[in-house]
């Protein structure tokens, strides 16, 4: 049953890393000192070419990333049953107070230190 997805994807797995090695062993290697470096116009760094950012920030985008995935499984709940409706709803809250926990214990919900 499983016979052909799998065949699918085990092809797909070794297409990928055919082409992945290929451009391996094909792409051009130069590694001088002017490739390795940041550039800014010619001249040399001043500050940190790395800048970090807010983990507060990116907890916020993944939580906004977990209610935008929700709302894909709004339009599937249409479709659904009563106890598809119910679980839907059960595994929704059950994320939802799942993020809460950990934004609480990790301690990202507060915004100024």
């Amino acid at each position: 049953m499983f016979f052909g997805f799998f065949v699918l994807f085990v092809f797909s797995l070794l297409f990928s890393v055919f082409f992945y090695f290929l451009s391996v062993f094909f792409s051009f290697k130069d590694f001088c000192y002017g490739k390795l470096s940041s550039y800014e116009c010619g001249f040399d760094v001043v500050g940190k070419v790395h800048v970090g950012f807010s983990v507060v920030f990116f907890s916020v985008i993944l939580i906004f990333v977990f209610f935008e995935l929700e709302v894909v499984f709004f339009i599937v709940m249409v479709y659904c049953d009563y106890y598809g409706m119910f679980f839907f709803f059960f595994f929704f809250l059950f994320m939802l107070l799942l993020v809460f926990i950990l934004e609480w214990f990790y301690g990202k919900l507060s915004w100024f230190c």
